[in-house]
């Protein structure tokens, strides 16, 4: 289970350090794809592969998706030392430099840019009302 969050320095040649606590659930492919909200989710391979299977449908407001979903995604292989180098290009688009915050989201893990993650927090504060609403509603409460 992907859970929690961590924070890693990005190495001059562009690779970061997966942690520990995910490479198990990661495995050694993931698939790594710009997200709408800002940020690049790394998917375990099969994961990703699963996701896929959902895309194949044949509307064009499904291929339109599927040209935009795919079309920078990018498999990568974890080294010996548990990192991955995602381009250059994919992390500078959500504005990651030198740092990313990690944040397991179960079944993947987001990539952030710190300021941008407290943005989107902030966007997303809910009350403590609308929390026990949501939880109630999915029978958690």
């Amino acid at each position: 289970m992907l859970i929690g969050n961590a924070v890693h320095n990005i190495d001059t040649k562009g690779r970061v350090v997966i942690p520990a606590k995910y490479r198990e659930d990661l495995g050694l492919s993931v698939v790594a794809v710009k997200s709408a909200d800002g940020c690049i989710r790394v998917y375990p391979k099969a994961s990703y592969e699963q996701f896929l299977e959902k895309l194949r449908q044949g509307t064009a407001p499904m291929v339109k998706l599927r040209r935009k979903l795919i079309i920078n995604a990018e498999e990568l292989a974890l080294d010996s030392q548990g990192r991955i180098l995602i381009s250059e290009e994919t992390r500078l688009s959500v504005g990651i430099k030198d740092k990313v915050r990690m944040v397991g989201m179960i079944d993947w893990i987001e990539f952030w840019n710190e300021e941008e993650l407290e943005k989107v927090n902030e966007a997303n504060e809910m009350s403590p009302e609308e929390e026990m609403a949501l939880m109630e509603q999915l029978g958690l409460a």
